[in-house]
């Protein structure tokens, strides 16, 4: 099994996301690929033609102000499911919910999870696992994974094209 862990960032990676990085790391099973630029968007589908043209399995999206836990990549795997996200809030106050009960056409935040794996209609790409096959799947029938749509960021939009090839998205 390939990892591809795909990283978006502005510039400088701030140290505490570099030491996670380092511990999850694990020796011939994953890639790192970075992508460094002001369009999160465009980096997103760098990092996904990336991680396709690398053969991975998946791809580990971790956004670069993430700071998480070194088993983080074996949670996602052993939830068993081909779109994973973590369990993750806003790095800005009032601090909301990065999972969604509904993108469209109104956007709709959890606010309380269930004590197990349950499925979402989308959600931030700040630390999600995915099969390499989706991220090919969205980009053969729409020519893009991550371009934003209206009312609808990278993230959501991606989202929003997962689901409409009936792929679903668990956290």
């Amino acid at each position: 099994m390939k990892v591809f862990i795909a990283v978006p960032s502005m510039d400088n990676l701030p140290a505490l996301f570099c030491q996670s990085l380092a511990l999850l790391q694990r020796a011939g099973d994953t890639l790192v690929g970075f992508e460094v630029g002001s369009l999160v968007y465009m980096a997103r589908n760098n990092l996904a033609r990336q991680a396709i043209k690398a053969e991975a399995d998946w791809v580990l999206w971790l956004d670069s102000d993430m700071i998480f836990t070194e088993d983080i990549l074996d949670d996602l795997l052993f939830a068993g499911k081909s779109f994973v996200s973590a369990i993750y809030h806003g790095r800005r106050a009032p601090h909301v919910s990065c999972l969604f009960t509904k993108i469209y056409p109104e956007v709709e935040r959890f606010e309380d999870y269930p004590n197990e794996l349950f499925e979402v209609a989308g959600c931030g790409m700040a630390c999600v696992l995915i099969k390499t096959e989706i991220l090919l799947d969205v980009m053969k029938h729409f020519g893009t994974c991550f371009c934003p749509e209206k009312d609808l960021g990278e993230d959501l939009a991606f989202c929003n094209r997962a689901r409409y090839l009936n792929y679903h998205i668990f956290a």
